[in-house]
């Protein structure tokens, strides 16, 4: 049987270890910075504000629209691709019994894509030249980018979740590298094909921090999200016990 002091040192313990660490810390500033970011550029799109950087960027990359089926194939990775893993980091999540999390990642998920709809309404902003966006019939708007950001936004959950629980360096910094190689390309992909402006892209980015920021945040061990807490970084997490 435990005595009074024995209690209050588990206590202060278990209090240590819910305090956020130097990490946790590192993250909720990159959601903070994503959201102002993503804000203050909307704003300054909305108001009609030219970025001299954007044409000049835009040409070199559309110079390398040689490979439109390449491109374009890179480009429909953030679409059903990135669904069909979003719905199954959920599906995973709430059959581990995380699911405090699982309903967290639906909602940020919902909100991305709502927050990219509703600034395309808020600023109207035709598409490069074209005025429509290859492969998306019906959307003449071209900020934020819905691809990059949905790519970083999901590809982002996925890697940060197997950085978490998987013990393998090599494999959590292949998942690390292989999300960003491909938001990288999408983003690529998106401006040779003339789909978007770098302003696009860079608010795609932003917004895409944002959301991961705050996840990481949320889902740091004890919070509200880390229910049950899973092992740091153990293979058995995958389907295993929890802690």
């Amino acid at each position: 049987m435990e005595t009074v002091a024995q209690q209050e040192v588990a206590t202060a313990v278990d209090r240590n270890d819910a305090r956020p660490s130097t990490s946790d810390l590192a993250w909720l500033i990159i959601g903070v910075i994503g959201v102002v970011g993503f804000a203050a550029l909307t704003a300054a799109i909305w108001a009609q504000v030219v970025f001299p950087f954007d044409r000049p960027i835009l040409a070199v990359a559309h110079s390398w629209d040689g490979w439109p089926d390449l491109w374009k194939a890179i480009s429909e990775t953030a679409n059903i691709p990135l669904i069909v893993i979003g719905l199954g980091l959920v599906v995973w999540l709430f059959v581990t019994k995380r699911r405090r999390e699982a309903l967290l990642v639906l909602l940020m998920l919902a909100a991305v894509t709502a927050g990219s709809e509703g600034a395309k309404q808020l600023t109207m902003r035709p598409r490069p030249d074209t005025g429509t966006a290859a492969g998306i019939p019906g959307v003449v708007y071209s900020y934020p980018s819905g691809h990059v950001l949905e790519a970083l936004t999901i590809l982002g959950f996925v890697a940060l979740r197997i950085w978490r629980t998987v013990s393998s360096l090599a494999l959590r910094s292949f998942v690390a590298i292989a999300a960003a190689i491909d938001v990288v390309l999408v983003a690529i992909a998106r401006m040779a094909l003339n789909a978007h402006y770098p302003t696009d892209i860079l608010a795609g980015v932003l917004g895409g921090f944002a959301a991961l920021g705050l996840y990481a945040w949320l889902t740091r061990p004890g919070a509200w999200a880390d229910k049950p807490p899973l092992e740091s970084r153990s293979e058995a997490a995958w389907g295993g016990p929890t802690r």
